[in-house]
C-alpha cells in the first residue's frame, strides 16, 4: 500500500491544501492520504492557533475525497509533533506500506533543519509541491544537492519527488490576516470553512461579534 502523509497546522485548511494532496496522490498513484493536523508546530511560532477541535473539524469539512483519512495521531501525542515520530508510529500500524511525505516547497527549503531529517529520507519519499516554474524547480534541485547531498534528475530521485502544481498564491497566515482586516476569503477557502469560522468566532471573526 502506498500511503501519503500530509501534515500541518491547517489553521485554517484551504483549497491549496486540498489541491496539493489530491495532485500528489494522483501523480504517484497513492492508495490513501493521511491528513494529520498537529497540535503544536515545532518550526514556527503561531500566536493565533485555533483549538485542536476546531482545526480537526475544519479538516473534516474540506478533505472529503474518499482517498483522505483524517488522523489525530499528532494531536493525541503528549510530545511535540515531530514528523519522524509520526512516521515511526505509522510503520507499526502499516508494516508493509510505502510512505510518501507531502510538503510544500517552502518547507522543503529548510528540510535539513528538521529533526532527524536523514532518517525521514530513509523511511519515506519526500514529495515536494512546487509551482510549475523552471526557476523554482531549479532552486529545489540545487538545495537538495547542496544541503542534502541528493541529485534530483529532472523531477525525481530515489527519496525525493518534485510535483509541479498550478500556482495558488495564498497561505493560512495570509487568510487569517485577511479575516482580521475584514477582507473576503471567498474563493480561496471553502464556504463550509467560512461558515465554521464565523459560527465559532475564529481568527478575526471573533472581533466582529
Amino acid at each position: 500500500m502506498k500511503i501519503g502523509i500530509f501534515g500541518g497546522t491547517f489553521n485554517p485548511p484551504h483549497k491549496g491544501h486540498v489541491r496539493m494532496a489530491l495532485k500528489t496522490a494522483e501523480e504517484l498513484s497513492l492508495d490513501k492520504v493521511l491528513i494529520i493536523p498537529n497540535k503544536k508546530p515545532t518550526h514556527k511560532r503561531c500566536d493565533d492557533l485555533a483549538d485542536n477541535t476546531d482545526r480537526l473539524e475544519m479538516c473534516k469539512l474540506v478533505f472529503t475525497d474518499p482517498i483522505f483519512e483524517i488522523s489525530t495521531i499528532e494531536m493525541d501525542r503528549e510530545s511535540d509533533s515531530y514528523t519522524i515520530l509520526t512516521i515511526n508510529e505509522l510503520e507499526k500500524t502499516y508494516p508493509n506500506a510505502e510512505f510518501y511525505l507531502i510538503i510544500g516547497s517552502d518547507m522543503f527549503l529548510i528540510f535539513h533543519k528538521w529533526y532527524k531529517y536523514k532518517e525521514i529520507l530513509e523511511k519515506c519519499k519526500v514529495c515536494v509541491a512546487c509551482r510549475d516554474n523552471e526557476d523554482k524547480i531549479h532552486a529545489l534541485r540545487s538545495y537538495a544537492f547542496s544541503n542534502l547531498g541528493i541529485y534530483i534528475k529532472e523531477l525525481d530521485a530515489k527519496n525525493i519527488h518534485i510535483s509541479k502544481m498550478d500556482a495558488f498564491e495564498v497561505s493560512s497566515s495570509e487568510i487569517r490576516e485577511k479575516i482580521k482586516s475584514g477582507k473576503s476569503v471567498y474563493g480561496i477557502v471553502e464556504p463550509e470553512i467560512i461558515e465554521y469560522m464565523e459560527s465559532h468566532k475564529l481568527y478575526g471573526y471573533r472581533q466582529k461579534r
